[in-house]
């Protein structure tokens, strides 16, 4: 067994371990963990939030804010592709969720994108050691320093700006109830149908400058004080615009699977996997072609009966995600504007 798989097997256990807590309180569920894919090319995509298929109810409103703090180092050629992703990255993310009916919610989603030279190379490198993970030839580049750059045949994807808060690609979502178990346990389903609005800038790499749509089916079945989540999902993708090189891209597939423990009457601890499908091939590039796979794991607190706190961290299991990402989330939920 290498030593990345064992690590993650003891993180497996840990999360393992609080199942076993006798006379948990039976609480309200708050995952999954709202974690999405920060893998710099993908931000240009939509790639769907984890959610659950529970509703709020009509007229109500939920607002959130998130902050993501990643790191990512990728330096490679091939034959016709050229990639260098060296940097780490801030993304602030605010929606608001209303309650059409008691069986649709409307969203929206509005990330602000800071890529930066940053300052954990170093510390990166003790981590990595520390634990046996590989990485990826970090200590052969510069030190601290900004660099993204994608092209094809020498002509550039884009051209990318260091610093500064940027509007990345906003999502329009509405969410329909399919079932509703009718109490605390069993069986919940909705139909999660998003549109990505192309109100990133595609010419610094914010944005592809086209339309996406996405189909997920969130799934929620609860065995007290368990809650097991998955959430299978289609992702349609538009090529996007380019300074010049020749891109396609394939649609996506994405899949959550997660679980959720509720340890008291407003704590859970949750741990879940992201897959996603590469929407790149043939790029003779392994952190352009794989499919991605991330683990993450965390906690959420109720701070009241409207506000919830989470804090998650991931780590990549395969190359087309960042080395980690460092997750807080906010929501509040409230009556009226």
């Amino acid at each position: 067994m290498s030593k990345k798989v064992s690590q993650v097997v003891y993180i497996l256990f840990f999360l393992w371990i609080p199942t076993q807590w006798p006379d948990a309180v039976h609480c309200a569920e708050m995952g999954p963990l709202r974690v999405q894919q920060r893998y710099p090319p993908y931000l240009m995509f939509l790639t769907p939030e984890p959610d659950s298929p529970r509703l709020i109810e009509k007229g109500r409103f939920v607002t959130s804010l998130s902050i993501d703090y990643t790191s990512i180092y990728i330096d490679e050629t091939s034959k016709r592709w050229s990639a260098l992703l060296d940097m780490e990255m801030t993304v602030v993310d605010l929606s608001l969720t209303y309650g059409i009916t008691n069986r649709v919610n409307i969203s929206l989603a509005l990330p602000w994108i800071s890529q930066n030279d940053g300052f954990l190379d170093g510390p990166l490198e003790t981590y990595h050691d520390f634990f046996g993970f590989p990485n990826y030839g970090r200590e052969d580049g510069p030190t601290d320093e900004f660099g993204y750059h994608i092209s094809v045949d020498d002509d550039a994807w884009f051209d990318a700006r260091s610093g500064g808060l940027h509007l990345g690609e906003s999502v329009v979502s509405v969410k329909i109830q399919l079932t509703n178990a009718g109490s605390r346990q069993g069986f919940i389903s909705s139909l999660l149908l998003s549109l990505k609005i192309p109100t990133g800038d595609e010419d610094h790499g914010f944005g592809s400058g086209r339309f996406d749509q996405g189909l997920v089916l969130l799934n929620q079945y609860r065995i007290s004080p368990l809650i097991l989540y998955l959430n299978p999902g289609i992702v349609l993708l538009s090529d996007p615009e380019t300074q010049g090189a020749d891109i396609h891209v394939n649609n996506m597939m994405t899949l959550l699977a997660g679980i959720e423990y509720n340890v008291s009457d407003t704590w859970s601890l949750m741990g879940q996997f992201n897959f996603v499908t590469s929407p790149f091939n043939n790029t003779g590039i392994e952190q352009m072609d794989q499919n991605s796979l991330e683990l993450t794991f965390g906690f959420a607190v109720s701070m009241s009966d409207e506000m919830v706190f989470e804090f998650a961290f991931s780590e990549d299991l395969t190359r087309t995600a960042p080395d980690f990402t460092v997750h807080g989330a906010v929501r509040y939920e409230f009556g009226s504007l």
